[in-house]
């Protein structure tokens, strides 16, 4: 069972780095880091939800010039199927690889459902991906 998941991960995920491209991707989404801003947040629960709400991961993209592309982003992100980000310390290893470092993170208010908030993640392109 574990192999055969573990099949299904290396041919749905493809994670790779060269000094000219690194790109996520499952399935038919990929995001390129060249085609993604220098700078991105993160909201992600930072607690097991309560009442079966799953763990969410939200890019702040509304009304950017980059809103497409984050969305793709963000449901990369989110596929619980794939990439098993389970909690923030996942993210924040997945958007290192990525590209991304990360700068500072802040808490928000709490979410229904939940006993904590969510934090917001502040990432930056690593130096050799900046434009």
């Amino acid at each position: 069972m574990r192999i055969s998941i573990l099949f299904i991960l290396i041919a749905c995920l493809t994670l790779t780095h060269t000094s000219y491209a690194q790109q996520l991707s499952i399935k038919d989404k990929t995001v390129k880091i060249e085609d993604l801003p220098e700078y991105i947040v993160i909201n992600c629960d930072n607690t097991t939800p309560v009442i079966n709400r799953p763990k969410q991961i939200e890019i702040q993209s509304e009304k950017s010039e980059n809103e497409k592309i984050l969305q793709v982003l963000q449901e990369i992100l989110d596929n619980k199927k794939y990439l098993q980000i389970l909690n923030p310390t996942d993210l924040l290893n997945t958007m290192s690889k990525l590209g991304y470092d990360y700068l500072n993170a802040f808490p928000q208010d709490p979410i229904f459902g939940t006993s904590f908030g969510r934090t917001g993640f502040v990432f930056r392109k690593k130096e050799k991906f900046r434009d």
